[in-house]
């Protein structure tokens, strides 16, 4: 996939960022291959992340209901692995931080704020 992830860039950081994540995602197929997780999984949370990362309105009560499908099949799958707390907050708390967000959660990104420069 020619991902570098969680490599020391000097001054800056890591290489984790918004493009590694994306290029993650584009292929479920692939990472489910190479990680050996659930390929239905994997684009279920690439739609998510795009969901919360688009600038525009979103149903949340749509968005709810598909958070929760994905958290039962993470559940199902890999109940012996400790769900993480970011992804729980997604998945649980995901549809009411939108619902009470004044604006798309997109436009609070610093994707968002750097594109006004």
């Amino acid at each position: 996939m020619g991902l570098n992830i969680d490599v020391v860039k000097q001054g800056v950081g890591t290489t984790n960022d918004g493009n590694s994540a994306r290029r993650f995602f584009e292929n479920p197929n692939k990472v489910a291959e190479i990680t050996g997780l659930d390929e239905t999984l994997i684009y279920n949370f690439s739609v998510i992340l795009q969901v919360i990362s688009s600038g525009q309105r979103v149903d949340y009560i749509k968005f709810g209901v598909y958070c929760t499908k994905t958290a039962e099949r993470y559940i199902s799958l890999y109940k012996w692995y400790y769900m993480p707390s970011s992804v729980h907050k997604l998945l649980f708390h995901g549809a009411d931080i939108i619902k009470h967000a004044i604006v798309p959660i997109g436009q609070l990104s610093e994707e968002a704020q750097e594109a006004r420069n």
